[in-house]
């Protein structure tokens, strides 16, 4: 599996929340291990829509939209989605390092926030107004 593949596919489900929905504060998928890392991708997502939705309300549509728009090879590699609330330390501290607005081209390496070691790709990250 090639992981940059899995990200272009949620980028595009991301992408149709956001005109659903309305904008994240923070979306991106990580990953405790190496970039190369095939499977257990935590897609971690915190907006406005989905503090007001409840956390198992917006898990559920966020879930939905991935079964609907990933192919069987991209929903493997993602092992879990995590919401959190926009006012919660850790979305504060990637919004804060990382106030892109829009997908970073590139991986990050962490150590970021609390979080000591993995990989991560930045899909949005927007400091809440």
């Amino acid at each position: 599996m090639y992981i940059f593949t899995v990200v272009d596919d949620v980028k595009k489900v991301i992408e149709g929340l956001r005109n659903q929905y309305g904008e994240f504060t923070l979306a991106m998928l990580y990953s405790s291990g190496t970039l190369q890392a095939g499977a257990n991708w935590n897609l971690i997502v915190s907006a406005p829509w989905t503090d007001r939705m409840g956390i198992a309300h917006a898990t559920r549509a966020i879930t939905n939209a991935l079964d609907q728009g990933l192919e069987l090879q991209d929903k493997l590699a993602i092992s879990r989605v995590s919401v959190l609330k926009t006012k919660d330390p850790f979305v504060r501290d990637m919004t804060r390092l990382y106030d892109v607005g829009s997908p970073l081209d590139t991986p990050v390496q962490m150590p970021a926030g609390e979080i000591t070691e993995g990989s991560a790709f930045i899909l949005y990250s927007k400091r809440a107004a």
